[in-house]
């Protein structure tokens, strides 16, 4: 039986604004078992990150707060934990990859001279022997000559060895957790493929758990075991890569799924959802994809759905009408 690495439960972080609250995550649970790889998939303003930055305990506060629920990490809460008990698990249990690694490297130091800072920070080590370890993480990562490229400058490098720079150093103490949001964004197609492959050797190689933060269902094809959809701060649909493929059950999970380019020669017109996700205190009353579904009804308008779990499939769903359409891609 795999061991659970992470368990969020009825996770709820909350932005007190002038206008109002936004309930950026609003009730989000999951799990993530050693070596296996969660996907969060879902559109901008869905709560992928502030679901990260809430496990990291990185939310701006104010105005964010960590409201209710549970984050528990090798079987204990994290949010009972002191904040210096928290510094010391950020960077060596649990590592994170940014979106944008120019913006999260320093342009003033080495790459060198940041990965090392990792490895002194949260191991028992000096400046050479962590500048020597740095060496070996940039190999690792297949920087070429990471013996002098350990020497330079964030901006000498280009955008895909960054962005190896920054899996080097969130690799470079073993975590047991590497929470990766939109690692590949800002990269092109041939780059990123190369990323993910490094991603799924590394995680096979140190059994590290990956939380994979995504707009892009291609990408979750990919590397991930299992998926969390999210739409309006909350998961819609939670299940195995496969059956999420094979047999979708919400209508959002479905239109992210025929938005997908196709390869197989077949014409296949890609089908938008329409319209957008709404302004956070603009939600409807009930399902908050009701102003976007094709298939909504009144009680969707007036009914909040619930979380139902479907047959023994591990699979569930929040859509009241889950069961009555087909969704199955063509």
């Amino acid at each position: 039986m795999s061991e659970k690495i992470l368990e969020v439960k009825d996770l709820k972080t909350h932005f007190f604004l002038d206008k109002g609250v936004v309930k950026a995550v609003d009730g989000v649970s999951f799990s993530i078992n050693k070596g296996e790889t969660l996907g969060i998939v879902g559109e901008s303003g869905s709560g992928k990150s502030v679901t990260s930055a809430s496990i990291m305990q990185l939310i701006p506060t104010p105005p964010g707060k960590i409201v209710g629920g549970e984050i528990n990490f090798k079987g204990e809460n994290l949010l009972e934990k002191p904040m210096r008990e928290i510094r010391k698990i950020r960077g060596n249990e649990i590592s994170m990859i940014f979106q944008e690694p120019m913006t999260s490297l320093n342009p003033v130091y080495t790459v060198g001279d940041q990965i090392a800072e990792t490895i002194q920070l949260h191991q028992d080590l000096d400046k050479k022997a962590a500048l020597e370890k740095a060496v070996e993480m940039l190999e690792k990562v297949g920087i070429p000559s990471p013996e002098k490229r350990v020497h330079d400058h964030p901006h000498q490098m280009s955008g895909g060895m960054r962005q190896r720079v920054m899996i080097a150093m969130a690799l470079a103490c073993s975590p047991d957790l590497l929470i990766a949001d939109e690692p590949t964004t800002a990269l092109d197609v041939t780059i990123q493929a190369q990323i993910l492959e490094l991603m799924k050797e590394l995680r096979d190689e140190y059994n590290t758990a990956i939380m994979l933060i995504t707009h892009d269902l291609g990408v979750i094809a990919e590397v991930a075991d299992k998926v969390a959809v999210m739409y309006g701060g909350r998961v819609v649909e939670y299940t195995d890569v496969k059956t999420l493929f094979k047999n979708p059950k919400h209508p959002y999970t479905a239109g992210l799924i025929k938005s997908i380019p196709r390869l197989d020669g077949k014409s296949h017109r890609l089908t938008p959802i329409e319209g957008n996700v709404p302004d956070p205190f603009s939600f409807p009353e009930g399902c908050k994809f009701a102003t976007r579904c094709p298939f909504a009804t009144e009680e969707c308008w007036s009914k909040e759905p619930q979380l139902e779990d479907i047959k023994d499939d591990n699979h569930t769903v929040r859509c009241h009408r889950w069961d009555e359409i087909d969704l199955k891609a063509e």
